[in-house]
């Protein structure tokens, strides 16, 4: 048996960061900061962003939404007036891990939603 050496096993086990991983990272912290910078005061409203389509929910009304993306199925939870996702088929599992939010978003499905104000608009899609 031949000895392996501690730090060649070490290397084995590091992943390494991709650009991709650093674009959505900086994309998502642009999300969350421009939601804190823009909309400080929460909302009242769930936008979400997709491929096929944008789609708004009231916060007032408790609910699960599912959204399809290029990997599947992503589910959105309205409950208590605050937003959060609980499914989705990528593989980091990164948004869901974001909890309750007013600035969600799973990048590799391309969903992306947040909280906003409705007053001053003369519509709502929904």
């Amino acid at each position: 048996m031949i000895p392996t050496c501690p730090v060649m096993m070490y290397h084995h086990d590091v992943h390494r960061i991709r650009i991709a991983d650093v674009i959505i990272i900086i994309l998502y912290i642009s999300i969350v900061v421009a939601s804190i910078a823009f909309f400080p005061e929460g909302g009242d409203t769930l936008y979400v962003s997709t491929e096929s389509g944008e789609y708004a929910y009231s916060l007032d009304e408790d609910g699960t939404y599912q959204f399809s993306g290029p990997l599947g199925i992503t589910t959105l939870e309205i409950s208590d007036g605050r937003a959060r996702i609980i499914d989705s088929p990528c593989s980091g599992k990164d948004c869901i891990r974001q909890g309750y939010s007013s600035a969600l978003c799973c990048m590799p499905n391309r969903i992306i939603a947040t909280v906003r104000n409705t007053e001053g608009l003369d519509a709502e899609a929904g």
